[in-house]
């Protein structure tokens, strides 16, 4: 099988995260906005990119715009995008956020221990967001990274190589 340019950086850039992957997505659901829950496993059979935001973090404010790119550009080759607001105030503040910033794609929210629990992150680390995790198309995440990792220095290149590595993988598979 033919390696891609894209899929050999992803695999470059996975090398420099610190999250143990691949894993398995933990096994729970994101509440949403309007008492609605967000099923990751709704997503089986698509390649989805989940990044843990707070509200007020202007790194993850610009973030949205390009997740928005990523949705539209990726979402018919079977790509979706899903995040979760993590902060304090995330349960009243996730449903304005994705108004305000026109998310073209599901915000939900997540408590502490939720978050600590989907990010496969101990307890006694304070992780820097966003939090981006890409999740194969069997539910395996196979990708993590930090805000502060160096990948996230050009977030938007760095997305799309992975993100187009993992549509190309797979369609290499069948």
């Amino acid at each position: 099988m033919k390696r891609t340019s894209a899929l050999m950086l992803a695999v470059c850039l996975a090398m420099v995260g610190l999250a143990r992957t691949p894993r398995p997505i933990a096994d729970m659901n994101i509440p949403a906005p309007g008492g609605k829950a967000i099923d990751l496993k709704q997503y089986r059979g698509k390649v989805v990119l989940l990044a843990l935001i707070t509200t007020t973090c202007a790194e993850c404010i610009q973030s949205v715009d390009i997740f928005n790119r990523l949705q539209k550009e990726y979402g018919p080759q079977g790509f979706q995008m899903v995040a979760a607001a993590v902060n304090v105030s995330a349960k009243t503040d996730a449903g304005p956020f994705a108004q305000r910033y026109k998310a073209d794609f599901p915000i939900g929210y997540l408590d502490k221990p939720g978050m600590m629990r989907i990010a496969d992150v101990p307890g006694d680390q304070k992780p820097y967001v966003p939090i981006v995790m890409f999740i194969d198309r069997a539910g395996v995440v196979r990708f993590q990274y930090f805000g502060n990792d160096a990948v996230m220095k050009d977030e938007e290149k760095s997305l799309r190589a992975i993100v187009g590595g993992l549509l190309k993988q797979v369609q290499l598979q069948h």
